[in-house]
């Protein structure tokens, strides 16, 4: 396990992270993908990419988010920008081929 970031206190799972992880995500993936079409594409992955980056800022702005090691907030942009890049549109493929061959 990689221990690179705290969400609020350290010592204590609480509601906040459970929608952290679970919800914000979760949420931006499924609305990406009901916008993403082959025209705008990339532009929907910059602006996702921003959002995600800007969620992710104020987070750690407001003393939420506490990154350990020094630097890894440009590791996040690049993670996002391979998501909604790469790996959200192969993962629509596979749910939209599976679907139609289960028919």
């Amino acid at each position: 396990m990689l221990d690179l970031v705290d969400l609020g206190d350290p010592k204590i799972t609480g509601l906040g992270e459970f929608a952290s992880y679970s919800f914000i995500p979760s949420s931006l993936s499924v609305i990406y993908l009901n916008y993403a079409k082959k025209t705008n594409k990339w532009t929907l992955v910059l602006l996702f990419t921003l959002v995600s980056t800007l969620i992710e800022w104020i987070m750690i702005q407001i003393g939420y988010l506490k990154i350990k090691n020094g630097g890894f907030f440009i590791f996040s942009i690049i993670a996002y920008l391979g998501v909604f890049g790469v790996i959200l549109p192969l993962h629509i493929k596979v749910i939209k081929k599976n679907l139609l061959y289960n028919k």
